[in-house]
Protein backbone atom coordinates (compact mmCIF):
# COMPACT_ATOMS: atom_id res chain seq x y z
CA UNK A 1 0.00 0.00 0.00
CA UNK A 2 1.30 3.42 -0.89
CA UNK A 3 2.56 5.58 1.97
CA UNK A 4 0.70 8.68 0.79
CA UNK A 5 -2.64 6.86 0.40
CA UNK A 6 -5.60 7.77 2.60
CA UNK A 7 -6.89 4.41 3.78
CA UNK A 8 -10.20 4.02 5.59
CA UNK A 9 -10.62 0.78 7.52
CA UNK A 10 -13.93 -1.03 7.98
CA UNK A 11 -14.52 -4.29 9.85
CA UNK A 12 -17.30 -6.83 10.02
CA UNK A 13 -18.33 -10.20 8.67
CA UNK A 14 -19.29 -11.48 5.24
CA UNK A 15 -20.56 -14.74 3.74
CA UNK A 16 -18.80 -15.52 0.48
CA UNK A 17 -20.99 -17.06 -2.25
CA UNK A 18 -20.73 -20.88 -2.17
CA UNK A 19 -20.11 -20.77 1.60
CA UNK A 20 -22.50 -20.71 4.56
CA UNK A 21 -20.28 -19.45 7.39
CA UNK A 22 -19.62 -15.82 8.21
CA UNK A 23 -15.98 -14.77 7.91
CA UNK A 24 -14.36 -11.84 9.68
CA UNK A 25 -13.09 -9.27 7.19
CA UNK A 26 -11.37 -5.90 7.20
CA UNK A 27 -11.82 -3.69 4.14
CA UNK A 28 -9.12 -1.10 3.49
CA UNK A 29 -10.35 1.57 1.08
CA UNK A 30 -8.43 4.39 -0.60
CA UNK A 31 -11.15 6.38 -2.37
CA UNK A 32 -8.78 8.86 -4.04
CA UNK A 33 -6.37 6.18 -5.24
CA UNK A 34 -9.25 3.88 -6.21
CA UNK A 35 -7.84 0.91 -4.31
CA UNK A 36 -9.43 -1.74 -2.09
CA UNK A 37 -7.82 -4.54 -0.10
CA UNK A 38 -9.78 -7.19 1.79
CA UNK A 39 -8.10 -8.90 4.75
CA UNK A 40 -9.82 -12.00 6.05
CA UNK A 41 -9.37 -13.24 9.64
CA UNK A 42 -8.67 -16.71 8.23
CA UNK A 43 -7.26 -17.50 4.77
CA UNK A 44 -9.65 -17.95 1.86
CA UNK A 45 -8.28 -20.04 -1.04
CA UNK A 46 -4.84 -19.91 0.58
CA UNK A 47 -4.62 -16.15 1.15
CA UNK A 48 -5.86 -13.87 3.91
CA UNK A 49 -5.43 -10.73 1.78
CA UNK A 50 -7.23 -10.04 -1.49
CA UNK A 51 -6.64 -6.94 -3.63
CA UNK A 52 -9.60 -5.59 -5.56
CA UNK A 53 -9.30 -5.01 -9.30
CA UNK A 54 -11.23 -2.66 -11.59
CA UNK A 55 -12.04 -0.38 -8.64
CA UNK A 56 -14.65 2.25 -9.45
CA UNK A 57 -15.61 5.02 -7.00
CA UNK A 58 -18.63 7.25 -7.61
CA UNK A 59 -19.16 10.09 -5.14
CA UNK A 60 -22.78 10.72 -4.18
CA UNK A 61 -24.20 13.35 -1.84
CA UNK A 62 -24.48 11.15 1.28
CA UNK A 63 -22.37 8.12 0.37
CA UNK A 64 -19.75 6.80 -2.04
CA UNK A 65 -20.50 3.90 -4.36
CA UNK A 66 -17.45 1.64 -4.52
CA UNK A 67 -17.40 -1.34 -6.87
CA UNK A 68 -14.57 -3.78 -7.53
CA UNK A 69 -13.82 -7.41 -8.38
CA UNK A 70 -11.80 -10.21 -6.82
CA UNK A 71 -10.58 -13.20 -8.80
CA UNK A 72 -10.07 -16.84 -7.77
CA UNK A 73 -12.02 -16.31 -4.54
CA UNK A 74 -13.25 -18.66 -3.09
CA UNK A 75 -12.01 -21.00 -5.86
CA UNK A 76 -9.91 -20.68 -9.02
CA UNK A 77 -11.72 -19.16 -12.01
CA UNK A 78 -14.37 -17.52 -9.80
CA UNK A 79 -14.84 -13.75 -10.09
CA UNK A 80 -16.81 -11.92 -7.43
CA UNK A 81 -18.21 -8.43 -7.82
CA UNK A 82 -18.26 -6.38 -4.62
CA UNK A 83 -20.50 -3.32 -4.28
CA UNK A 84 -20.17 -0.98 -1.31
CA UNK A 85 -22.26 2.03 -0.34
CA UNK A 86 -19.98 3.83 2.12
CA UNK A 87 -21.88 6.39 4.19
CA UNK A 88 -20.19 9.76 4.64
CA UNK A 89 -21.95 10.49 7.93
CA UNK A 90 -22.78 7.04 9.36
CA UNK A 91 -19.31 5.40 9.27
CA UNK A 92 -20.76 2.21 7.81
CA UNK A 93 -20.70 0.29 4.57
CA UNK A 94 -23.73 -1.54 3.25
CA UNK A 95 -22.37 -4.08 0.82
CA UNK A 96 -23.21 -6.99 -1.38
CA UNK A 97 -20.97 -9.61 -2.99
CA UNK A 98 -22.16 -11.30 -6.18
CA UNK A 99 -20.70 -14.34 -7.95
CA UNK A 100 -20.33 -13.80 -11.70
CA UNK A 101 -21.50 -16.69 -13.92
CA UNK A 102 -18.85 -19.43 -13.95
CA UNK A 103 -18.19 -23.04 -14.97
CA UNK A 104 -18.12 -24.24 -11.34
CA UNK A 105 -21.73 -23.08 -10.83
CA UNK A 106 -20.86 -20.98 -7.82
CA UNK A 107 -23.81 -18.61 -7.49
CA UNK A 108 -25.28 -16.27 -4.98
CA UNK A 109 -25.57 -12.77 -3.71
CA UNK A 110 -24.75 -12.03 -0.07
CA UNK A 111 -25.35 -8.78 1.78
CA UNK A 112 -23.37 -7.46 4.75
CA UNK A 113 -22.57 -4.36 6.84
CA UNK A 114 -19.10 -3.17 7.84
CA UNK A 115 -18.29 -0.51 10.44
CA UNK A 116 -15.49 2.06 10.13
CA UNK A 117 -12.71 1.49 12.65
CA UNK A 118 -10.12 4.04 11.53
CA UNK A 119 -9.64 6.77 9.00
CA UNK A 120 -6.38 8.19 7.73
CA UNK A 121 -5.59 11.73 8.77
CA UNK A 122 -6.32 14.33 6.14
Amino acid sequence: MADNAKWDEYQGSVVIPSETDWRGVTALIDREGKAVTLRFDEPVAGSDQWVGSNVNVVERLKYDEIQFATNDLPQNTIELTWKFNAGKEEDTIAGVVIAKPNDLRVTGEKGFILKRTTSSPE
